[in-house]
């Protein structure tokens, strides 16, 4: 049986953040850093580097989001976090804010429905038409700002008001595209940290 820091090392490579991967595996921060270093730092392959989105995918993946009826606002997260994780337990943690033993239940039945499958389906669909997009990017911030109440994200205050500042500043900044023909994620975070008070940079190594 493989032992943790290997199995984290795949989790590592996918671009997830520190505090994710010791959320995961029942381990401190602090462990996490320690296996990159003794483990993870001579390995040839580096953590994959976040995509960036056009306008026009970001755009209407946002814009399909919002519309989207059938599915409420927490199984729309899981959605969006299951396609950055691939892991559907993890995404029912940070969807609904479970434990992970009642996560490996309940998004396992979650999974199965059919209207969270033909939604996951929906974002690869539109993911691949022009590029492949990350959830990890604009997808997920744009998200994450909009539907989350007051009493999520760590305690830390999202207000309604802060939901329509990032989506107005995700309509005006995208029109750049003829000067400018990639959006990169700093830009759109900085955004989401000045509307959102919100520390969305990743954690420094």
């Amino acid at each position: 049986m493989k032992e943790k820091y290997e199995l984290a090392y795949q989790d590592y490579l996918d671009g997830m953040k520190y505090k994710d991967i010791a959320a995961k595996y029942g381990v401190s921060v602090s462990a996490v850093k320690s296996w990159k270093s003794r483990y993870w730092k001579n390995k040839k392959l580096q953590p994959k580097k976040p995509k960036v989105a056009t306008k026009k995918v970001a755009k209407k993946i946002a814009k399909e989001i919002v519309e989207n009826e059938e599915l409420n606002e927490r199984q729309q997260l899981f959605c969006v976090y299951f396609m950055k994780y691939h892991n559907a337990t993890k995404a029912y943690q940070l969807a609904y804010g479970a434990k992970y033993s009642t996560a490996m239940v309940k998004a396992c039945d979650l999974r199965k429905e059919p209207k969270i499958q033909k939604e996951i389906q929906r974002l690869k669909e539109l993911m691949y038409q022009e590029i492949l997009l990350d959830p990890n990017d604009i997808v997920q911030r744009y998200i994450e700002i909009a539907f989350l109440d007051e009493s999520e994200m760590d305690g830390k205050a999202v207000k309604m008001s802060d939901s329509l500042k990032a989506l107005e500043w995700l309509d005006e900044h995208l029109k750049d595209k003829n000067e400018q023909n990639n959006i990169g994620n700093d830009g759109f975070l900085d955004a989401l940290n000045a509307s959102a008070k919100e520390d969305w940079e990743d954690e420094e190594e």
